[in-house]
This record gives structure tokens, C-alpha cells and sequence, in this order.
């Protein structure tokens, strides 16, 4: 039978379609809940692609964000500030004029949006054969929209290191190039001694160390569901968070994407807080269960009142670790950045690779020596 891809306007008419049927169980930023809210905070419709037999139900899915220099100028989602990002970190010339935005933008970014991470959905059934033949469809369906909405290239940008996604995008002329290591702490054991056990016996110490300091902080832990009412305090917070790491956020946008998590994530959205004997909150995480594994999403801290105080492991790493224990956790899913703090605290990195197709080839090629010059620096990933 015939490969046949829809393509739907709104996360609704994919739902009903069938997205929920491929998307994995465990993944957060793949699945209908999570697409909803990205498309309440994206600037421009996105689309929603799914591949199957003629008149039968589908068997692959992939989503995709038009951006354009309109579209927030986050690095991990639009492809100018993601090479720019990349050329920046490595010491790496970029062409003169290649990284424009005039010249990358429109993009059509596939996958998931404003996070460093990218799959196309397939159903677990049908052999690689067919699920190969839905890929290259549903790969082709997205330039295919990308040309009709005067996109001037196409990005997959944080695709995993084992995903066969990877080889059909080569062979559909994608450039290629690595990202970003992916951090991801297994825990193979509940409960917090477990965790201790995996770690070397110096940071072990550490830990045990920070822990008995903050016992003696006078500082009140709670877990418990992030619901609107706490929205208020945890915005300040974030603020402070966002200008230490030279983030200039606005009340009005925070508030708006903590109440798009509270409506989309409903009870699986979770928040960590830490009270002076006051009452006032000094500190938060927030955090999603999809499944067996948590995502850590958002954090603040009032840095005026903390002083050396180590919280950002407690919020971050510790408590979270203590909950999974209860919640049939397995994995904690810690993104990219910050590779040496999260590699000292037990996660293992996974390899991320950017694919980009520019339709002007000429173009294409201005970006190929600093892409080389990418592949040349990034390291492979740690074991």
C-alpha cells in the first residue's frame, strides 16, 4: 500500500487523528500536551504531519515551527542563534554575512520547539523497512511545507546520536553537524542512598556534606503540584534566576509560561520549594513526570538572601532524586549546558547532531567551513 501524509493546523485535529497513539509514553516534549502549549507561545501556526498506509491509521508523526526574525531569539530553536551560538563557544569564524537572519529565516525547525530535543514519532511496529519509507515521506511533506510558506531552509537540530532519523536526513542533503550532549541521570536503584552509591567516593562526601548544611539553614522543603496560586511568588524568582545568566525576562512572559504549564501539564507538573522560617520562598524547581521520568523545566532563587548556601543542587538534584524513589522514577532528564555540574552529579551525556538544508545550495555551502570547523572541535561524548 501507498504512504499517504496529512497534515493538520492545530494539535487538536493530530490528536484526533491519532498523534496520541505514537508518542512514546516516557517523552514530554513529543506529546500532544506539551506540543498544545508550544503552540500557544509560538509566534507563527505550526503543523502537524502524520504518515500511514492510505486509509489506515498513522505509523510516524513529526511536528513543525515556522520561524521567522519575528520569533523569539532563543539559541536552542532558531537555527541563526544556534550556529551563532555554536560559532561564539568554539572560537570558530563565521562567513561574513552567512549567519544573517535574512539569510537562514523563515526556518522550519521539525521536532519539538525551545527544546534541545528532536524526534519523528514512529509507531513501534511495521519493520525498518516501512518505518524508513514513512520517515523519508514525512522528512519530505515538511520541506514540502517549508517551500509553500517561503521558508528559506529546513532544521532538525538536536537529533539523537543512534536515531536512523539521522541517516535519511544525509541522504536528503542535510548538512550535519553536532549541537549539543545531552544529560540524562539513570537511577537503577530508588531511594537517595542508591543514588549516593553510584557516585565517586569524593563527591559522595560532597554531597552528604552540602545536605548537613542545609539542615542547619533553617529552610522548610516541600514537594508538591505547582498550581496558579503559587505562580506569584515563583516569578520574582525566576527573574533574579534569568539576570544572573544575563536573561532580561519580563514578569508578564514568566507568568504566561507558568500558567501555560499549569493548564497543559495539569497534575503531572511539580514544584520543589524551599521556605526561610518566615514563610518566604527562597527558592523552587519545577518539574514534569511523563511516565518513569522526570523533566526539570524551571528554577529561581532569591540569590540577596542565599549567600553560599548550596540550593541549587538540593532543588535541582536531591530533592527531585528523593521523589522519584516514590513515583517509579528512573530517569531525570537534565537538557544540555551546563555538562561539568550535571557530569559530577551522576548523569551520562548523549551526543546531539544538527541537520540543516538550506534551499539556496549556494548559500548551503558559504556555511560549510564553519561547519567543519564544528565537527572538528566538539569532542566525542563522554562515557
Amino acid at each position: 500500500m501507498k504512504t499517504a501524509v496529512r497534515t493538520y493546523g492545530t494539535m487538536a485535529e493530530a490528536r484526533e487523528a491519532g498523534w496520541d497513539e505514537l508518542s512514546p509514553s516516557w517523552d514530554l516534549f513529543h506529546s500532544a500536551d506539551w506540543l498544545s502549549l508550544e503552540s500557544e507561545q509560538t509566534n507563527l501556526p505550526p503543523r502537524f504531519h502524520l504518515a500511514g498506509e492510505e486509509g489506515c491509521r498513522p505509523e510516524a508523526a513529526l511536528a513543525g515551527f515556522p520561524l521567522d526574525e519575528t520569533s523569539e531569539p532563543w539559541p536552542f530553536m532558531r537555527v541563526d542563534r544556534t550556529l551563532a551560538m555554536l560559532a561564539d563557544r568554539y572560537g570558530i569564524p563565521a562567513p561574513g554575512g552567512a549567519l544573517a537572519p535574512e539569510r537562514l529565516l523563515p526556518s522550519y525547525l521539525c521536532g519539538s520547539r525551545r527544546v534541545p530535543h528532536t524526534l519523528l514519532l514512529t509507531a513501534g511496529y511495521g519493520g525498518t523497512d516501512r518505518r524508513s519509507a514513512h520517515t523519508g515521506k514525512l522528512v519530505a511533506a515538511a520541506e514540502e511545507e517549508a517551500r509553500t510558506q517561503g521558508s528559506r531552509s529546513v532544521a532538525f537540530l538536536y537529533v539523537g546520536e543512534a536515531d536512523p532519523l539521522r541517516e535519511v536526513l544525509r541522504d536528503r542533503g542535510y548538512a550535519e553537524f553536532p549541537t549539543a550532549r545531552y544529560a540524562t541521570l539513570h537511577l537503577p536503584e530508588p531511594g537517595f542512598d542508591a543514588y549516593l552509591e553510584t557516585l565517586p567516593g569524593v563527591r559522595r562526601r560532597k554531597v552528604v556534606k552540602e545536605r548537613r548544611q542545609l539542615a542547619g539553614s533553617g529552610l522548610e522543603f516541600a514537594v508538591g503540584p505547582l498550581t496558579g496560586e503559587l505562580i506569584p511568588e515563583l516569578v520574582p524568582l525566576m527573574i533574579k534566576h534569568g539576570a544572573k545568566y544575563g536573561h532580561a525576562y519580563t514578569e508578564e512572559h514568566l507568568t504566561r509560561t507558568l500558567e501555560l504549564h499549569v493548564r497543559h501539564c495539569g497534575g503531572t507538573l511539580h514544584a520543589c520549594t524551599a521556605r526561610s522560617a518566615d514563610g518566604v520562598l527562597r527558592g523552587f524547581s519545577a518539574f514534569v513526570q511523563r511516565d518513569s521520568r522526570l523533566y526539570l523545566r524551571q528554577t529561581g532563587y532569591d540569590y540577596d538572601w542565599l549567600g553560599k548556601l548550596p540550593l541549587y543542587f538540593e532543588l535541582i538534584f536531591y530533592r527531585p532524586i528523593e521523589y522519584a524513589a516514590g513515583a517509579g522514577v528512573t530517569a531525570v532528564d537534565y537538557a544540555v549546558e551546563s555538562e561539568q555540574t550535571k557530569l559530577s552529579r551522576g548523569c551520562t551525556l548523549e551526543q546531539r547532531y544538527g541537520y540543516l538544508k538550506l534551499f539556496d545550495a549556494s548559500r548551503q555551502a558559504e556555511l560549510e567551513p564553519l561547519l567543519e570547523g564544528i565537527r572538528r572541535v566538539q569532542q566525542p561524548s563522554p562515557s
